[in-house]
């Protein structure tokens, strides 16, 4: 059997196989806001990095289109927000409460990266750390 491929990341070297659970765990903590004990001992002791939350949100947006899930016309989501590719643009489109079930008007802005929207949805859902998991930005 050949040997993993190894990547130099986070002050050591992983194989390809684990950057790819790091970089699925990271979606799921963006998509669910959430981790379980194994998950989280799997991630690095810096937390998720950023730059895998990144390459996971640029894969999805590849792929579907929006993350973490796509807006419905006329529909409120809720509190938090949702990244949408369209024409080659990346555009933020954000909600929060404002009373008791009442939300605000969606707010739609363009974002100049993938990561800016990336850091957009982390605010929306109140910041780092997410779920007591933090966002290891220098990763």
């Amino acid at each position: 059997m050949l040997p993993a491929r190894l990547i130099r990341a986070f002050g050591g070297w992983l194989s390809d196989a684990i950057m790819e659970d790091i970089r699925q765990l990271s979606i799921k903590l963006l998509e669910t806001l959430h981790l379980n004990v194994p998950e989280r001992q799997a991630l690095p002791n810096g937390g998720v990095p950023f730059s895998e939350m990144v390459a996971g949100v640029e894969e999805h947006l590849a792929d579907r289109g929006w993350f973490p899930f796509r807006l419905q016309p006329g529909k409120d989501f809720g509190e938090g927000a949702t990244i949408e590719l369209r024409d080659g643009e990346i555009w933020v489109h954000e909600q929060h409460e404002i009373g008791v079930g009442r939300y605000s008007e969606i707010e739609s802005r363009r974002a100049t990266s993938i990561g800016e929207a990336v850091k957009s949805l982390i605010e929306a859902v109140g910041g780092s750390p997410i779920d007591g998991v933090r966002v290891d930005w220098s990763g």
